[in-house]
């Protein structure tokens, strides 16, 4: 979706704006509604496997519980029907904090990388929803992030058997 001269003018003119008051100026959006994004704090260049397995490794160990959500789309075992797996702009990891609220994580290389529109749609919804949706580019982005969460969490156990 093309944007607007007028569009275009109000962005650049927020951006301006953004930097006078010694803000970061307004993410650049491209043609296909993709977001450039930058981490929030200085994070080694690394690709975004790296990020996802240090990723993985810290949450587990913070007591969350997370799974990898894998997205896509093709012929699905060897049929002729082209189909969509997964859900559409989904965080590549998909769990909950100890409390039992809902996280998704959304990972990117060290140095930035975009987030799509529909990942973007996805973060405000899961957001809305009183979830947790984070798009980190490494380890200190992901403490920076989550640490206050989880230390605002008093765990307490109480596990009951299964009624069955």
């Amino acid at each position: 979706m093309r944007q607007t001269k007028k569009v275009k003018f109000a962005r650049l003119a927020q951006g301006i704006g953004n930097i006078r008051k010694g803000k970061r100026p307004m993410p650049k959006i491209h043609t296909d509604g993709s977001v450039t994004t930058r981490p929030c704090v200085p994070c080694p260049d690394v690709p975004e496997a790296d990020v996802m397995r240090v990723t993985e490794e810290w949450i587990v160990r913070h007591g969350c519980t997370i799974d990898r959500l894998n997205n896509g789309a093709g012929h699905l075992d060897g049929s002729p029907n082209y189909g969509m797996y997964g859900i559409k702009g989904g965080g590549d990891w998909l769990g909950m904090l100890p409390n039992g609220r809902h996280l998704e994580i959304e990972c990117k290389k060290g140095k930035g990388g975009r987030q799509s529109k529909h990942q973007f749609k996805r973060m405000m919804r899961v957001r809305r929803g009183g979830g947790v949706y984070v798009l980190i580019h490494g380890l200190p982005e992901l403490e920076v992030k989550l640490l206050p969460l989880l230390k605002n969490i008093n765990l307490v156990v109480d596990i009951q058997p299964a009624p069955w």
